[in-house]
Formats: C-alpha cells, structure tokens, sequence
C-alpha cells in the first residue's frame, strides 16, 4: 500500500473532502438489507472512508471518520449513542484494514481483500459487546432483548463492511492513479 506523497494541508483539505462525501453518502443513500430489519441501512459512507485510509494510511481513515461523524451530527442530529456506534464500527473496520495493509510492503489484490476481511470480522466482533452498551443506553434494552436483536446486528455488520470493502477496493486504483498523475502533472515545470 502505498500512501499519497501530498503536503500536510493538501492531506487535510483531502480529509475535508473525503468526509464531506461520507456524509453526504449518510444522508442522502441508504437502503436496507437485512429482511426483518428495515430499520438497518447500508450506505456507502464507510467505503469512502476505507478509501481515505488505504489512500493516507490508517490515520487518515481515523481522521475522516472522525470528521464525517462530527459534520453528521452537527447536520442531521439525533442521539448521540448512534453516532458513536457508527464511530466505532467504522474506525475499527477501516483502521484495522489499512493497518494490516500498512504492515505488507507492497499489497496484492488477495491480500488487500484478506485485510478487508480481517477489519470486517474485527468490526463485528467489537460491535457485539459494545451493542449491549449503546442500545441499553440508547433504547433502555435489556441485555434478552439485545441477544435476540444479535440474529439481524451480525449478519448487517458483515453485509454492510463487505459493502464497504468492495466499494472502496473498486474505486482504490482508479482514484490513486488520477491522483498520482494529478500530482506529476504538476511537478512538470511550466514553460
């Protein structure tokens, strides 16, 4: 995986840019995909922040995370417990991907799926535990009726990071490849 050579505020206006699209993909997609639970919904916004951090490394997925949850809530509002679900969920997801991918010194196709894979389980596996806690505080659910809403909280968390890898694994090359020539175009000298 090999990260943008692009100064510290272009990385930062590209973080802007990047988590301004990841809010935008909260509020205006989201289609439900689990049968029986209409109330979960995918959108793509973890995708573009997968996208952020195979582009800038691990700590620009954090970043545009971070940034992309605050700019929901300041535009959308509502409970922060959900906020902080989806906070987590994505940071997890899209921190542990480009980690791994970060760790291999150059990254082919199958590996970077495999680092995909591995940020979804890790992203499920966190969001079991840390559920119980949202959705007590959220809802006032008792720790029966979070386990009886796990058999639709699972299957959503692994459809909705596999989305998202997929997503972001699509557009990877063909953003990285305009960008790097975006950026050698520029290093010509003008005549």
């Amino acid at each position: 995986m090999k990260k943008l050579p692009i100064t510290p505020l272009k990385r930062r206006v590209f973080i802007a840019l990047l988590a301004s699209i990841a809010m935008l993909c909260m509020l205006c997609f989201g289609i439900s995909v689990i049968p029986g639970a209409t109330y979960l919904k995918y959108e793509p916004s973890g995708g573009v922040i997968l996208l952020c951090g195979l582009l800038l490394g691990p700590a620009g997925a954090l970043e545009c995370a971070i940034v992309k949850c605050i700019l929901y809530f300041l535009v959308h509002g509502g409970s922060p417990y959900g906020h902080l679900s989806d906070l987590l969920a994505t940071c997890v997801f899209a921190g542990c991907a480009t980690f791994l991918l970060g760790r291999l010194r150059s990254a082919s196709k199958v590996q970077m799926i495999l680092c995909c894979f591995a940020g979804a389980v890790a992203a499920t596996l966190v969001m079991i535990p840390a559920n119980y806690v949202i959705l007590h505080l959220q809802y006032g659910m008792d720790p029966a009726a979070v386990s009886s809403s796990m058999i639709y909280i699972i299957p959503y968390n692994l459809v909705k990071t596999g989305l998202n890898s997929v997503f972001a694994l699509c557009l990877y090359h063909p953003v990285g490849q305009a960008i790097y020539k975006s950026i050698e175009a520029r290093k010509e000298p003008y005549v």
